[in-house]
Order: C-alpha cells, then structure tokens, then sequence
C-alpha cells in the first residue's frame, strides 16, 4: 500500500499534494503530511501510471488533486470531481433542480475592491441548501513565474501572492531557501520576523473583528478598529519606513534593524491598540444585537473542519487545536511556550472570540520580543550558487502558509505555495446550508479568505 495512504489511515493530516517535473519532463508526485512530529513528512513518487485518488477517503485532498490533474495531466483513479479549478469552460457549475429550489448567482464582480469569486447559491425561500464555488478568475501563475529566477527576485514574487499577508509569504519563502541552502538568519532577524508577523496577525484580526461588526449594521466598531489598524500602520512606517513590512524580509536575515527608539514607538503603538481593542471586543460582546447575528451562524462542525484540513482561526474555532508556532516551530518561535486557543462551537461568535483571543497572544509577544532583542547582525550572506530542496511553514493570520522549493544551480527550478485559503476555501459551503443567504456576507467574513492567496 501506498505509504502516504497508509499514514493518512492512520490519522496524518494531509498538508498538500503537487506536481513537479524532472530534467526529463516527466511528472513527479508530491505529499506533505503532518504526522504531529516537529518536521513534516515529504514524499516523491514518479508518475508511471494512473494513481489512486486520496479524495475518496479525505476531503481535504479534492482541490489539490483537481489542481494536480488539470496542470499536470495526472490520471486519479476514483476521485468523484475532476472538473478544472481554473479553465472555468471546461468546469460547468452543477445545476440543482426541485420543486420551489431557485439558484442565486452572485459574482464574480463584487461590489467594492475586493476581487472576483463566484458563488452559487441554491435556496429553498430565504434558507441555504447549497453553495457552490467557483474562483481563480485572477490565476496569476506565480509559481511558474519564479522558475528560472534567483532566489532573491522570486522573494519579490512571493511577497506579492497575497497583499495584506505580505510579511507571512516573504519569511516562509524565505525560510524554505534558508532551508535548502542549510542556512541560519541570525538571532536578532529571527526576532524581528517574529514581531513582523505578530504585527501582521494583530492587524488584521483587528481589522477582521471590525468588518464583522459592519457586515451586521454595527459601524462604529468598523470605524474604530480601522483606526487602530493605521495607527499601528504609522508606527511600522516610523521605526522601520514602511507600512506593511514590504521589502524588509530578505533571504539570510531582515534588510533593515530596529533601533531603540523604534522598538520603543512600536511597542507602545501595539499596547495602546490591544487595550483599546480589548475593550472593544468587550463592548460589542455586551450587545445582545450582535449577538444574536453572530451567535449560532455559520456553524463549521469539527468534524467537516478535520476531515477537510481546515487551518487557522477557523481551524481553532471548530475545537482543533493546530498552530504551525507550536507545532512546527522556526526562528524565534522555538524559545516560545505558548498555549493555542480554541473554541468549540465552530460559528461566526467562535471566530471572532477567537481573533480577540489571538490578538492579544500577538500583543504579549511582541511586547516580549522587544523588550529582549539579541545582539547580532540581521542578515547573513547566502553562499551562491544555492542548491537543494526546501520547505518552511509559519502561522499567517489565516492559517499555515506553506513554501516548498528546489533549487538547482542558484535558480528556483519549482516551487510550490500552500496558501490557508485554498485549504479553507471548500469549507466554506459546508458552514451555510441552514443559514439565511442574508448572512452569507457576515459567514464570508467570518472565514476572512483570500482570492488572492487562493489564486496565486
């Protein structure tokens, strides 16, 4: 038997599947596994025939294997879907029919800036029966566009999957060089990656909390954590000279240190908006008409959560407790003792007590990482030209973000991006039949995925 089904039988979370090719074309097959062991598992098998799905036996592997399939030609034997993800004439939406069963289109243009995804709803009156999904109308390509680059232009490309989770994607690419290249960013760079994505996890929780708020008709919070998301977007630019963190992660280490005095405005930037936040939370909690929304909506039960791989805060909302920081720790992360929060009830409450949760963790530890930054350089050399195979994983805001990568000859000969989002995005149907299709925004939310990560 396969070893990979064998392990995934046994209880192995399954992290992702993808394709490569040799120096002769021929198509090569790869598993990532979590077998709830420090490293991952990899495994490589050549193509020689068709190959027996996983989907049959664990959902979360239906995306990637139709994404296998369609990029690489790759014959699976019982996978019940093989529709195309991304040449959308070739993947007609399934039709639904019954008596009083209407569907309901919505996109892919939305209202607003944020990018195309189409979504079918099938409902009976108001209620949900069923949601299907259809997005990659922005499919970029990036990780063809990084092939035959240097590692260090490719960073570019990386940094650019998923504009409000830039900082995540740098360090994880970076991370998977680092690895391949069997290389150590010094002390003081690992500490400043790791308040660079507490900062970015504590924004966009903030930011997250509000847009929820406002998906219920409750601005005022929106307005509010709007506001402490810019300021601690003013305090990056002061101590480091940029917003987001943009281009300062770079393969060996970190491409700018921070001073005494831009640790100092930085940390008091992140207490006075945790504060403020927390008591927010606090109020909006208090409010028997948000609760009510929130409360009992968008169910995702932990067992549809296990079974499709879900990652992230929607991961620990349904009552699973996995965090790349503790599980697969790197960098700074492995002095840390830290407890993962969860909740059970896997709704629109859970995950939102969840980012309040979590944005706090993010405070202390930024404020710890602060206070006790090792002396050393920030960045190291990388010897060129680089060669090997690399893989590194970190906690985004929405989940485990997963880089790997081979290098031959000091260019980039594949690599493979695992965003949250195209591991969490199938959930999303499982959490609306039930529902209202007027809550379908506030459940969207709720998820807070990416098109963009998705799309990569």
């Amino acid at each position: 038997m396969n070893p990979v089904v064998q392990l995934v039988r046994d209880g192995a979370r399954l992290v992702s599947v993808f394709g490569s090719r040799g120096p002769d074309r021929a198509v090569r097959l790869h598993y990532l596994l979590d077998n709830r062991q420090p490293d991952y598992l990899s495994f490589e098998f050549p193509v020689v025939g068709p190959v027996p799905a996983l989907t049959p036996i664990l959902p979360a592997a239906a995306w990637h294997e139709r994404e296998l399939h369609e990029t690489y030609g790759v014959p699976l034997l019982g996978h019940p879907d093989l529709r195309p993800l991304v040449d959308h004439a070739q993947s007609p939406l399934l039709e639904v029919s019954g008596e009083g069963v209407c569907e309901v289109a919505v996109g892919p243009v939305h209202a607003g800036i944020i990018e195309p995804g189409h979504f079918r709803f099938s409902v009976m009156g108001d209620a949900v029966l069923r949601l299907e999904l259809q997005h990659f109308y922005t499919h970029k390509g990036t990780e063809a566009l990084m092939e035959g680059r240097t590692p260090a232009d490719a960073l570019l490309l990386a940094e650019s999957v998923s504009g409000d989770n830039c900082f995540s994607h740098a360090v994880a690419f970076s991370q998977a060089v680092e690895a391949a290249g069997r290389l150590e960013a010094p002390a003081r760079a690992q500490a400043l990656r790791l308040v660079g994505l507490e900062l970015e996890r504590l924004m966009a929780h903030a930011a997250d909390f509000g847009a929820l708020c406002g998906d219920v008709g409750f601005p005022l919070p929106a307005t509010f954590t709007a506001r402490l998301k810019e300021s601690l977007l003013q305090a990056s630019r002061a101590a480091l000279g940029t917003r987001c963190w943009r281009g300062l992660c770079r393969i060996g280490g970190m491409a700018r240190d921070l001073d005494a005095a831009g640790a100092h405005t930085l940390l008091q930037a992140v207490q006075a908006a945790a504060a403020e936040l927390a008591s927010l939370a606090e109020a909006v909690f208090d409010t028997p008409s948000v609760m009510q929304r929130f409360q009992t909506t968008g169910v995702l039960p932990p067992a549809d959560a296990r079974a499709l791989g879900v990652v992230g805060p929607a991961a620990r909302a349904s009552g699973l407790a996995l965090d790349v920081r503790r599980d697969h720790p790197s960098g700074a992360y492995r002095t840390l003792d830290f407890k993962v929060e969860t909740l059970e009830d896997g709704d629109v409450l859970a995950r939102a007590r969840l980012r309040i949760l979590e944005a706090a963790a993010s405070a202390r530890m930024i404020a710890a990482a602060l206070d006790a930054l090792p002396s050393s350089a920030v960045c190291l050399p990388a010897p060129a030209p680089l060669a090997g195979d690399g893989l590194a994983a970190v906690e985004s805001p929405r989940g485990e973000l997963l880089y790997w990568l081979r290098l031959e000859q000091g260019f980039v000969r594949r690599c493979h991006i695992r965003s949250p989002s195209f591991q969490n995005w199938p959930a999303l149907p499982r959490a609306l039949p039930g529902n209202i299709i007027a809550d379908f925004p506030l459940i969207n939310k709720s998820f807070n995925l990416s098109y963009s990560g998705c799309d990569r």
